[in-house]
């Protein structure tokens, strides 16, 4: 290394010398290769890269043009073809058979006058290597990507702008791969059974039977019964064998619905099944083999229950061997509007609607925090779209009971809060409401409520239907 050189094209006399030494120190630690050389091509500067690459100590080299490098059979061969002239790219071959991508770049000081040349030195085999890892990475996203792709073709109603749910998902996928026992836990309504449709559609099982058994619903003398069959004469009523939810599920997937509510002596049973793959019909003494993945659901704690004796233990940890969390709906808002829309394009479409939302009814949508999740939010879309007689869905059909405190005063009081801040559309409807009640009763007739409102007949016939306005009067 030529250091007074460099210390002429760098050194800034205000600066100490330091400062100086770390940029050299910078440049060694640079993995590619770099070399500085004057206006006339003559190396002045080669970092420790460009001797790793090249295979020759950098003192044989400073100091030489390519030129006189290729003379002295440094450099075998060079590309006569300019590839860019800004940059000037070239190719060389070493006499370590190594072929060679440089770079160079003129440095030019304030005057725009070049005081020297900048350029990388590159093993073209290090830079295809790079590629193809590139290559391989890329066609390893897509694959994740195609993978994210089924899942969401697989489970149409999964709508989310939610990073935990898109995490929650990417678990699935992930699990799906195995037949590994799953516990989904989550509050009702966040849409459990979606996360275990979701990885039943992506496993190697999804063109079998997926039976979702809601362990609440069967009434408790019944449901043993009903997952694991029974034989004729098992009890009164039982005048020919039936097959259980279990055994239908053959080769498929079941997912346990509100595993917590399981009575205690069916779990023993359960838990049997699950670890020996065997079971018996109710009467009956042959066993029989049973080849499902279990994936269980819960809104209950089932750790707490295990300690107030109210679930398994030994149940408890064979089925959260890989646990999934979904998050509600209050701690993912950005899935509110978009599983509004969602829902509302699907019974716009059954009921042969166009009905859209306005801006206060989405903003109160999204103040809402939705204790009954998303089974929520799609039952308040559904009401809406059948109560409201325009196509546009305003405040007026928004549930009472959802509605700040404040605009329940306001709806039923007709006075509005100090402290209460509501959007000035809304607060527009309010008014015209209450006006068009007032000159209602103060005149008797809608004829008589227009002129005095004036407006048209037709618009105070419309704003009743809209606001439906209770009236006797015609």
């Amino acid at each position: 290394m030529n250091k007074e050189k460099l210390h002429d094209v760098f050194f800034d006399p205000e600066k100490n010398d330091l400062s100086f030494e770390r940029l050299i120190a910078i440049l060694n630690d640079s993995y590619d290769g770099l070399l500085l050389s004057d206006v006339d091509g003559r190396i002045f500067y080669m970092n420790d890269a460009v001797e790793r690459i090249s295979g020759l100590k950098n003192e044989e080299m400073l100091g030489l043009t390519p030129e006189e490098m290729q003379k002295q059979g440094y450099i075998l061969s060079q590309s006569k073809k300019i590839l860019k002239k800004n940059p000037l790219t070239i190719v060389q071959k070493l006499r370590n058979g190594k072929e060679i991508f440089t770079t160079s770049r003129p440095v030019v000081d304030q005057k725009e006058n070049v005081i020297c040349y900048i350029a990388t030195f590159r093993d073209l085999v290090e830079l295809n290597e790079l590629h193809q890892e590139h290559q391989i990475q890329r066609e390893m996203d897509y694959q994740e990507l195609q993978e994210l792709r089924s899942l969401f073709l697989s489970t149409e109603e999964i709508v989310t702008n939610s990073l935990k749910i898109k995490k929650v998902l990417e678990k699935a996928v992930k699990v799906a791969k195995s037949d590994a026992t799953v516990l989904i836990n989550g509050e009702s309504g966040v849409g459990k059974e979606l996360v275990a449709k979701t990885i039943h559609n992506t496993s190697i099982r999804a063109e079998n039977p997926y039976i979702q058994i809601n362990c609440g619903a069967i009434p408790e003398t019944l449901i043993e019964a009903e997952l694991f069959g029974y034989e004729k004469s098992a009890f009164t009523g039982a005048d020919r064998p039936k097959a259980g939810l279990l055994e239908v599920a053959q080769a498929g997937t079941v997912l346990l619905d509100e595993i917590g509510d399981l009575p205690l002596n069916v779990q023993v049973k359960l838990l049997r099944v699950i670890q020996t793959g065997e079971f018996y019909r109710v009467g009956s003494t042959t066993s029989r083999k049973l080849n499902v993945r279990y994936i269980a659901a819960t809104h209950r704690d089932l750790k707490k229950m295990v300690q107030e004796g109210l679930f398994r233990e030994d149940l408890y940890y064979r089925l959260n061997v890989i646990p999934i969390d979904v998050p509600p709906l209050r701690e993912r808002k950005e899935d509110i509007l978009p599983l509004a829309f969602h829902f509302l394009n699907k019974y716009n479409k059954k009921n042969h609607l166009s009905k859209r939302l306005d801006k206060e009814t989405s903003l109160l949508l999204e103040q809402y925090s939705w204790p009954g999740n998303v089974r929520q939010l799609q039952n308040v879309i559904e009401r809406m779209v059948i109560m409201s007689e325009e196509d546009i869905i305003t405040p007026s059909v928004f549930p009472e009971e959802l509605l700040p405190q404040g605009r329940k005063e306001w709806q039923t009081n007709s006075q509005l809060p100090f402290d209460t801040i509501i959007p000035l559309a809304e607060l527009r409807e309010m008014t015209e409401k209450e006006m068009i009640e007032r000159a209602l009763k103060t005149y008797g007739s809608i004829r008589q409520a227009a002129k005095h409102l004036q407006v048209d007949h037709s618009t105070v016939i419309r704003k009743i239907k809209k606001y439906r306005i209770d009236m006797n009067v015609t």
